[in-house]
């Protein structure tokens, strides 16, 4: 059921997007920092829309490493405390006699 609802979602998707390029064909005039461009509106969109997915993937994927180097520091503490703390239930009690 999840599949189909993925496969209806990504078609809805797609002619959302064919009809807003066959829509929007009009050319517009891009200004780049070295220049500039006529191209269609749809082609901007879909560029600007790519190279927003493209820096959000690069900017996550940056916080996923760091958090994986902060698990791994965790997980070392963690082996560290346990082997102590096995270390201090093994230390013969020392009472009075």
């Amino acid at each position: 059921m999840l599949r189909v609802l993925t496969v209806i979602l990504l078609a809805l998707v797609f002619l959302t997007g064919a009809s807003l390029g066959y829509f929007n064909a009009e050319r517009v005039t891009f200004h780049y920092l070295f220049g500039q461009a006529e191209i269609r509106v749809a082609v901007l969109v879909a560029f600007s829309f790519v190279i927003a997915a493209v820096l959000t993937l690069a900017l996550c994927g940056l916080r996923m490493l760091r958090l994986h180097r902060e698990i791994r520091r965790l997980r070392k503490a963690l082996r560290d405390s346990e082997t102590e703390l096995k270390n201090l239930r093994n230390l013969p009690l020392l009472g009075s006699r």
